[in-house]
């Protein structure tokens, strides 16, 4: 089969080669900006846990609620015993999310890729320098977690800095999801985790020097080609960082950043994209997500100790 000759396969071609260019476009800055509800510097996590595979199971099963109608977000929270639900929305942007809390934990939970505004967030790769952050960011994914951001602000004091804070996404969710941590991270919010499923890349070395200690969890499944982006360029270097929690129908692997078995994502996307990966682009979704966890739940535990 000729790649060209499938609509499908002719739009993925056609957004991998926008990410491409639009690496090619200058930097920006962002102004710095002042948050008058939350104090910065001091940064918070948590120091020593356990995950089990019920753990990230049910954080999956978050991930995948997020993508649902309203009602069943509030019979599903209802359902599980989440309380003080909450659904937001980023108009201009179509960002859908919601907050929650269980036991004593506040969670927030985003949507991933579901319309093409989404879309446009996921392609626009320029990166910009983050006065909030302090690192070059992904433009798109930076854009949308500062919306988010800027929408929690007002959420105040239900979302509160003492509490214990797990923030939850898939795809686009996720990418948010990892920025919208360094932000709360950054502003003396107590992260537990940061559980993100299918997540793309978000910064460079750089970056993920400047948060050695953030709570991050990737749980990246096998085929699944969205990982694989931003590609490789002269221009600036989309890496992944966190714990990244790999699995497949079979298997389960952890590994960190710097870990050779890393490379299987960071492989260039090209625009004569190998009808392999493509062929397996279902393997995204959050689905196939729940499906590999749960066959693997009795065997995923993670142990966590940070300085």
């Amino acid at each position: 089969m000729i790649l060209k000759n499938n609509r499908a396969f002719q739009f993925i071609g056609k957004a991998i080669t926008i990410i491409g260019c639009s690496l090619l476009v200058s930097c920006s800055y962002v102004n710095d900006m002042k948050w008058p509800f939350w104090h910065k510097k001091t940064l918070s996590c948590r120091q020593k846990y356990e995950l089990s595979g019920e753990d990230i199971y049910a954080d999956a099963q978050l991930a995948a609620t997020a993508y649902e109608s309203d009602r069943n977000i509030q019979a599903f929270c209802k359902k599980l015993g989440y309380s003080n639900l909450a659904i937001g929305m980023v108009s201009n942007l179509q960002l859908k999310y919601f907050t929650a809390t269980a036991n004593d934990a506040q969670y927030i939970v985003i949507r991933g890729t579901s319309n093409f505004a989404n879309v446009k967030s996921d392609i626009l790769a320029t990166p910009v320098f983050d006065a909030l952050s302090n690192i070059w960011l992904h433009k798109g994914f930076r854009d949308a977690a500062l919306a988010i951001f800027q929408n929690l602000e007002q959420a105040y004091p239900r979302i509160h800095p003492a509490k214990k804070t797990i923030i939850i996404g898939h795809s686009l969710g996720g990418a948010i999801a990892n920025i919208l941590g360094i932000y709360l991270y950054q502003n003396n919010f107590y992260i537990d985790r940061i559980m993100t499923f299918g997540q793309p890349k978000i910064t460079d070395k750089k970056g993920l020097a400047a948060y050695p200690n953030l709570p991050l969890f990737r749980v990246v499944g096998d085929g699944d080609m969205i990982a694989c982006v931003p590609p490789k360029t002269d221009v600036f270097t989309y890496v992944h960082g966190g714990l990244k929690i790999f699995v497949d129908d079979k298997n389960v692997r952890y590994t960190h950043f710097g870990d050779p078995s890393n490379g299987v994502e960071d492989n260039p996307v090209s625009i004569h994209m190998d009808l392999d990966r493509v062929s397996r682009s279902a393997y995204h979704k959050i689905s196939y997500y729940l499906k590999r966890l749960k066959t693997h739940q009795e065997r995923l535990r993670i142990q966590v100790k940070t300085p």
